[in-house]
């Protein structure tokens, strides 16, 4: 009985451990994400074109 608690414990901890490494892998993703997302804004930093109609005085 000790051997297969043994096991057990062992399967379980394993299965803890590849959890924990999918969880921090896809947040890693998710930063690498958000970098390529702000690096390619060209224009992000200058404020849109007034777009209102006729001259601008």
């Amino acid at each position: 009985m000790k051997k297969v608690t043994s096991i057990l414990a062992v399967a379980v901890m394993a299965l803890g451990m590849a959890v924990s490494v999918v969880e921090s892998t896809a947040s890693e993703f998710d930063f690498m994400n958000d970098i390529s997302k702000a690096l390619s804004c060209n224009d992000c930093s200058t404020p849109p074109p007034n777009r209102r109609g006729g001259q601008i005085a």
